[in-house]
């Protein structure tokens, strides 16, 4: 596998920038798709994996899990972590829930 973003998105932190990447899903030996992701806090670099069933999946899943540690962080609660001067940081926290993809009413 190649390490290379596929995308990434830089936040606004403590007047820096906080890089978050996300590299291109890839079909893993057991047959699972993985997609590598990280975020680039000032202390340490943060790399992790997630799986999903296509590649679709697991960068969506991805996304989720990076909008959660971010929205976790005390930064953000404590209003230094942004995007383009909001607390929105435009990821998709709950994917696969709400009216979008409730079943429509039987006629």
């Amino acid at each position: 596998m190649i390490e290379t973003p596929f995308v990434e998105r830089r936040f606004e932190l403590d007047g820096g920038e906080l890089l978050v990447r996300f590299f291109s899903p890839f079909r893993a030996p057991g047959g699972e798709f993985q997609c590598h992701y990280s975020i680039g806090w000032p202390e340490r670099d943060v790399r992790r994996r997630v799986c999903g069933l296509d590649g679709l999946q697991a960068l969506m899943l991805a996304m989720r899990l990076v909008h959660s540690e971010l929205v976790e962080s005390d930064a953000y609660k404590a209003g230094r972590l942004t995007w383009c001067d909001q607390t929105d940081l435009d990821l998709p926290p709950i994917w696969g829930v709400g009216p979008l993809y409730d079943p429509p009413p039987q006629p």
